[in-house]
């Protein structure tokens, strides 16, 4: 038969066991949801940062002195997402043969995008600019004069700064873009954009 004492000291050592027992659980607990956390971070900031390329076809209608043109031209691009609420990008492109202006060019840009998500897959994004031309002017097929007889449209390089809106539709590592800029450079244009990215 057990005494006071022996039962006394019983009680204490369970009791001094499931306190040990509790706050190993504890620790244990919380150690679980610190991993859950961590990996939860990476994977969203693997899913929404890193390297992507792409290419593009645009539209592009150009309008000088009330002649206009609207011509197709394509686009290489390139840029890093810091978050899935900002990317920085770099795009290739030629503008396309304007005969009805005798205007062709081709030339690069670099801007700066902020995104917001609307969806789960779908972004909608503003995009801010510059964009650097190396014009190519036929005189034989440009009539287009200033006040003062000249060509309005002149050999060389021209540069603008930009703005664009658009919507992003992600798929797993792929993204599919549309968004349309306004540019104003010696002819004025406005260009619709379809593209096709993808993520590293």
């Amino acid at each position: 038969m057990m005494t006071v004492n022996s039962k006394k000291q019983c009680l204490e050592t369970t009791t001094r066991y499931h306190g040990l027992l509790g706050s190993k659980i504890k620790k244990l607990g919380l150690l679980l949801a610190l991993n859950t956390v961590l990996t939860m971070t990476c994977q969203a900031t693997e899913r929404d940062s890193g390297f992507y390329a792409g290419f593009g076809v645009a539209n592009i209608n150009a309008e000088e002195q009330g002649i206009s043109s609207r011509e197709n031209g394509i686009s290489l691009l390139g840029g890093y997402s810091y978050s899935k609420y900002l990317s920085g990008e770099v795009s290739l492109f030629n503008l396309g043969d304007h005969n009805a202006l005798g205007m062709k060019g081709k030339g690069v840009s670099l801007s700066a995008i902020g995104s917001y998500p609307v969806l789960k897959n779908l972004d909608l994004f503003v995009e801010l600019g510059g964009m650097s031309i190396d014009i190519e002017i036929d005189e034989a097929q440009n009539l287009i004069t200033d006040p003062n007889g000249e060509g309005s449209l002149q050999d060389g390089r021209d540069s603008s700064i930009y703005y664009a809106i658009g919507a992003k539709y992600k798929l797993k590592d792929w993204s599919f873009v549309l968004k349309t800029a306004r540019v104003d450079l010696d002819a004025d244009m406005d260009i619709i954009f379809a593209q096709v990215h993808y993520h590293f």
